[in-house]
């Protein structure tokens, strides 16, 4: 027994069940990919975060030896700020250049040790000062990839996450020219 009169057309009133299911895997892929992505964002976050934390110290380490003014990073819980030495002795926070001025971690990074020409420095005053010569130090972080290190040689240069054989090889070539 036919439900419609003849030569009518069915009308249809919504989707059916296939169609919606097709939407739904189609989303959920979609999902999947992009929460996947965000994660390799988030690491690389972390890389940058590192990277630019190396070249700025760099950079302030360079500044101040060329000015002959000392220069110091102060590494708080959640940022790191640089500061300058005035001809009163005092230390002046920088607001310039833009590469000095204090930044923000990015969520997961923290300073886990900083060893200053071979002693750690207290948890609670954690500065690193540059100046005419440049002091040796290795600099912890804890990130949510694990641990990365920063290390300044007596050369000047700073070396993110310096291989220990690379610096065993400073060392000795350190000796040999001292003798």
């Amino acid at each position: 027994m036919p439900i419609s009169a003849p030569g009518c057309k069915r009308r249809s009133a919504g989707f059916t069940l296939i169609e919606m299911m097709i939407v739904v895997l189609i989303m959920s892929i979609t999902v999947g990919l992009v929460s996947i992505n965000l994660g390799v964002l988030d690491r690389r976050n972390t890389a940058d975060e590192v990277e630019r934390l190396q070249r700025v110290m760099q950079f302030a380490s360079e500044r101040a030896a060329v000015r002959g003014t000392p220069i110091q990073i102060e590494f708080l819980p959640a940022s790191y700020r640089f500061s300058v030495l005035d001809t009163n002795g005092r230390w002046q926070l920088l607001f310039s250049p833009r590469e000095l001025v204090e930044h923000n971690w990015d969520a997961g990074l923290s300073v886990s040790t900083l060893i200053i020409d071979g002693k750690a420095a207290s948890e609670g005053d954690l500065r690193l000062q540059f100046g005419a010569e440049a002091t040796p130090f290795q600099l912890d972080l804890n990130t949510p990839d694990g641990r990365q290190r920063i290390v300044g040689n007596s050369a000047g240069e700073i070396l993110l996450n310096a291989p220990a054989d690379a610096r065993k090889g400073q060392q000795s070539s350190q000796r040999m020219s001292a003798s």
